[in-house]
């Protein structure tokens, strides 16, 4: 399938559940959570995953929300990889009991992603709401001797700026990569982004010997060899210099609406040609057709509700 711009569109980021046990500052508050639950059912998630596979998608992320809190997420997991999707992945907190740690471990997933922001219990508790930093490690120690894990950081200047040494530190410790990706300007994160924002730029210039790591796949992250600590870390710099030109993604919500973008406001309601696959199939095809080519510089559209 390919957008307007003949851009490849091969990758589909999947908001199972708008739902999450964290309150992190820069993504939701309980003020804009709703109460009504009104997200896809596991049948309703199988067929626009199966839509998707025709289409040519061959990666797929299941984002949140916090995806585990999904009693079917596994089924989900298992149904992708039944119909030959076979770079499944899951972006989470990382706030697991040990049950849902042995099935990942069992499961087809081929990576994890897991939220850290910070190594300090108090401004871990702060930021997420959650006394949770322990448990979190806890999950990143046990998975990474099972599957590819990489730590997802959002750089954040009251947060972490003056932790991104020990950030790496421990990353290389327990053989993961972390990757540091730039606050964006998306939903009440608006609120902080001026006085939080932290650029790419202002981090590697930190670093006496940095050397850029060729990459084969189409990622967002450009990944460096920091000789300070002998290890490779990625940065997202996702807005001093964003991707927007060899962009290969889609987004669907939990409540079934298909983004072109993470920035975009306006999106396909899928649930409405569930029941027609041939129809459901032409519609996703003209709406990737109107893929902009450049994002819109901000949006208020909640982080948590698109799955960012």
């Amino acid at each position: 399938m390919y957008d307007g711009y003949f851009r490849k569109i091969e990758y589909l980021r999947f908001s199972i559940t708008d739902r999450c046990n964290f309150f992190c500052r820069y993504c939701r508050t309980k003020e804009v959570c709703e109460i009504e639950n009104k997200e896809l059912s596991k049948d309703e998630i199988f067929r626009v995953i199966s839509v998707f596979k025709k289409l040519g998608i061959n990666k797929l992320r299941f984002t949140g929300g916090e995806p585990f809190l999904r009693d079917d997420i596994f089924d989900i997991i298992e149904f992708a990889d039944s119909i030959g999707i076979k770079n499944i992945n899951v972006t989470t907190n990382g706030y697991l009991d040990g049950e849902k740690i042995g099935k990942i471990a069992k499961s087809s997933l081929s990576s994890i992603n897991i939220s850290l922001d910070t190594l300090d219990r108090q401004k871990y508790k702060v930021l997420t709401g959650v006394d949770g930093l322990s448990e979190v490690i806890s999950t990143i120690k046990s998975l990474s001797r099972f599957k590819k894990v990489k730590i997802n950081t959002v750089l954040l200047r009251s947060v972490n700026f003056d932790e991104i040494e020990h950030l790496i530190s421990f990353a290389k410790e327990n053989n993961v990569v972390i990757r540091f990706i730039e606050l964006m300007p998306v939903g009440i994160a608006n609120r902080i982004f001026e006085s939080e924002f932290v650029s790419i730029a202002e981090v590697l210039k930190r670093f006496r010997n940095v050397r850029e790591i060729e990459s084969s796949e189409n990622s967002v992250a450009k990944y460096y060899h920091i000789e300070d600590f002998d290890h490779i870390v990625g940065f997202i710099n996702a807005v001093s210099g964003h991707f927007c030109d060899r962009c290969d993604k889609v987004r669907v919500s939990s409540r079934g609406i298909l983004y072109n973008c993470l920035f975009d406001r306006i999106g396909l309601d899928l649930k409405e040609y569930l029941n027609d696959e041939d129809i459901l199939i032409e519609k996703i095809q003209e709406f990737v057709k109107k893929k902009r080519f450049t994002r819109n510089p901000t949006t208020d559209t909640m982080m948590f509700k698109m799955g960012g």
